[in-house]
């Protein structure tokens, strides 16, 4: 994907979710013999949904965001398929458990080891765990890694001694000894890359992000070039 492609996007899906976000300010409330989840909006104010096939005779809010009847679990509106509400916990928002499986904004991680799941890094934007054979990034299990050598580096990042993670996904080619990030931009020994793109030319060595940042300003350096969101700076100014 193109660096500038993706920087658009980046910045598409922080605006889509700062206007539809509720966070954990929603609740459930019973209406005329129904369950509705009700929460407020930027975009669209308060909103109501109704929890289909929800059993209002049966119906518990575990917490603001997660609620259950005897059959079923719902985070937020959001039917937990496949979850059980007998054993339902809720641990810190917005991740809960039951006795088959984690799950995180109600999507199940499939934990493959319960007793040894361990949280890393847990917020609303992003969820790093592991257990005794994966690494978790929200809801993908990663394969090959090393669960062992794992290490939350900072905002979607991670490594283990095999391989560096961004966006869950192994960042190909990078060296996790010599990796190092700098928030939009990364490098190791031989790569620099921008919002997980390599940049092209770029020299890891003398390679550094500005520590501020102006608008249509360069937001990073090496010795030969500065550099804006990924690309090559060019001044208007003569």
């Amino acid at each position: 994907m193109h660096k500038k492609l993706t920087f658009v996007i980046t910045l598409a899906f922080a605006a889509l979710l700062m206007v539809t976000s509720c966070n954990d300010e929603g609740k459930y409330e019973i209406k005329n013999g129904t369950v509705v989840y009700t929460y407020w909006t930027f975009s669209f104010g308060t909103i109501e949904h109704e929890l289909k096939d929800a059993d209002a005779t049966t119906f518990q809010s575990i917490e603001r965001w997660l609620g259950r009847d005897a059959a079923h679990v719902w985070f937020k509106d959001r039917l937990m398929e496949g979850a059980d509400p007998g054993s339902l916990k809720a641990d810190d928002y917005p991740l809960c458990h039951d006795k088959r499986d984690y799950y995180y904004q109600g999507a199940p991680l499939h934990v493959a080891d319960m007793n040894s799941f361990d949280i890393k890094k847990l917020d609303d934007s992003e969820l790093w765990a592991t257990d005794s054979q994966y690494i978790y990034f929200d809801s993908i299990r990663i394969e090959g890694g090393d669960p062992a050598t794992f290490e939350y580096i900072e905002h979607l990042e991670a490594k283990d001694r095999l391989n560096v993670y961004y966006y869950g996904r192994v960042l190909p080619d990078a060296d996790p000894a010599t990796y190092k990030s700098m928030s939009i931009y990364s490098k190791d020994k031989s790569h620099v890359w921008y919002c997980g793109e390599i940049v092209e030319g770029a020299d890891p060595e003398t390679f550094e992000a500005e520590s501020t940042l102006e608008f249509e300003k360069p937001d990073a350096h090496d010795k030969f070039r500065s550099y804006r969101r990924g690309e090559p700076f060019e001044s208007n100014n003569n």
